[in-house]
């Protein structure tokens, strides 16, 4: 009966939130606004301003665009608002869903620190890897599996973030992986590196050296700027000791490379490959979307 009474319990929470993130969409578009910085204020006052919780206008060429989103975030926002609003799509990827949580927009307008965040102030990312072992402590009828992986897409090639330094001093380090579909029909990339994570330490120790491997350069426009898009992926694998289920989900956390304009970055070189690449990358994803 207990078991029988268990199973009952899981199975409403479980349709709670499914209704919940249905009647909220399963593809959900935020605006976050940063504040703007102090040689910013004069030329842009007045070019974006936010009507409720849902609404940005925009001035361009002397005339106001409007957009409607799922939510908008104000300068004033912190990091625990935004959170607060993506923390059902974690839930979610815990009870089995496959789930994606991606920061897009120009150089320079906070996507890495909205992802990323500081020791004082985290972001998605660490508040994602905290509330999964949360979670995973709370709930005793099931056992969780996770494992971490962190790769790049840098001018079209995909790199391994976590490859171990043996590796690397025989030349692999740099090596393009490619993604393959095995024989479920998953697409998964081949020969990345995967480490079964056992507490939020060893998550964040691994997130830490993933985000060092990632390549970064400074511009006109960003002291740190991103180079690539950085994804990482929690597989997660649920079994359930009530009654015997394996749930096996991912959950992709990625920060995208900013898109450019030449005026605003004065790149060249490599840099300017760089920017072309990325650009190149967002239209592709802008088309797929």
């Amino acid at each position: 009966m207990l078991t029988a009474a268990l199973r009952e319990e899981d199975a409403k929470r479980r349709g709670m939130l499914n209704k919940y993130l249905d009647q909220k969409g399963n593809i959900r578009v935020f605006c976050r606004v940063r504040p703007l910085l102090f040689n910013e204020k004069r030329a842009h006052a007045g070019h974006l301003t936010t009507s409720g919780s849902d609404t940005v206008q925009i001035l361009v060429s002397g005339k106001r665009k409007y957009f409607e989103l799922d939510r908008v975030f104000l300068p004033v926002s912190s990091q625990d608002d935004v959170f607060l609003e993506v923390e059902p799509v974690v839930r979610s990827a815990l009870d089995g869903h496959n789930a994606c949580i991606f920061a897009y927009g120009q150089t320079g307008t906070g996507k890495t620190f909205t992802m990323e965040g500081t020791a004082e102030s985290p972001g998605v990312v660490p508040q994602t890897l905290q509330q999964l072992f949360q979670q995973a402590c709370l709930d005793n009828s099931v056992n969780f599996h996770f494992t971490f992986s962190m790769l790049e897409v840098y001018m079209g090639c995909i790199r391994d973030l976590l490859v171990p330094p043996k590796r690397q001093i025989r030349g692999c380090a740099s090596k393009c992986l490619s993604i393959q579909m095995d024989s479920r029909g998953n697409v998964e990339v081949d020969n990345l590196t995967e480490f079964i994570i056992e507490n939020l330490h060893q998550a964040n120790q691994l997130y830490r050296l993933g985000r060092l491997a990632r390549t970064t350069s400074c511009t006109s426009a960003n002291e740190t700027s991103s180079r690539s898009h950085c994804l990482l992926r929690i597989t997660i694998s649920c079994t359930k000791t009530t009654y015997r289920s394996k749930d096996i989900s991912k959950l992709w956390l990625i920060d995208l490379g900013g898109s450019e304009r030449l005026r605003k970055t004065q790149a060249n070189g490599r840099i300017l490959e760089e920017g072309k690449a990325i650009n190149l990358s967002l239209s592709a994803l802008g088309d797929v979307i």
